[in-house]
């Protein structure tokens, strides 16, 4: 149960981080303290990655539709919560209030980025590649990561089903995804 509630952590916290990211007048990009990234821990941390560089995003909510969603994860799903920011996209399909616990989420762009390099080099969690997907490709119980040139994608499905299950279907929509890209 733990892990369920830090999975839901993790991108609640990149979506809270990229909703406060409005910009002032009285700011500048000098005004804002550095932080060097974190010291690679283990030999999952280095694993080739690209740096996300700045383009026009598709809308997650297009790029994963209603439908797709729901296909995925197996069960009704509330229209998708559509969040746009410069360098990332977000969609969250939250599950029907009165039946079982199910939701998607698609990141794309920045975000996408951090929500797996938090994964794996703070929380450590094992990945797994998926060949033949994008360019790069880590799957977790639950979430599938993967890089298609320079635009990273994170799915998640949040449910109480055997992730098991899950994966061909999470692995399934991410290829679809990235066929898009």
């Amino acid at each position: 149960m733990n892990r369920h509630v830090l999975q839901l952590a993790v991108p609640i916290a990149v979506l809270a981080l990229a909703a406060c990211g409005g910009s002032s007048s009285k700011s500048s990009v000098s005004d804002q303290p550095t932080v060097p990234p974190p010291a690679a821990t283990s030999a999952a941390t280095d694993a080739p990655t690209t740096a996300f560089t700045p383009t026009t995003l598709p809308n997650a909510c297009e790029l994963v539709p209603k439908p797709q969603a729901e296909a995925a994860i197996g069960n009704t799903l509330e229209d998708g919560n559509h969040i746009a920011n410069p360098g990332q996209d977000s969609c969250q399909y939250p599950g029907d209030p009165n039946g079982p616990l199910a939701q998607v989420e698609v990141y794309i762009g920045t975000g996408a980025k951090n929500y797996y390099d938090d994964d794996n080099n703070v929380l450590h969690h094992q990945f797994t590649s998926v060949p033949g997907l994008g360019d790069e490709s880590h799957e977790e119980d639950f979430a599938i990561f993967f890089r298609k040139g320079t635009t990273w994608v994170a799915i998640r499905l949040t449910t109480l089903d055997d992730a098991a299950t899950l994966r061909p279907k999470l692995e399934d929509l991410a290829r679809q995804v990235a066929a898009k890209l």
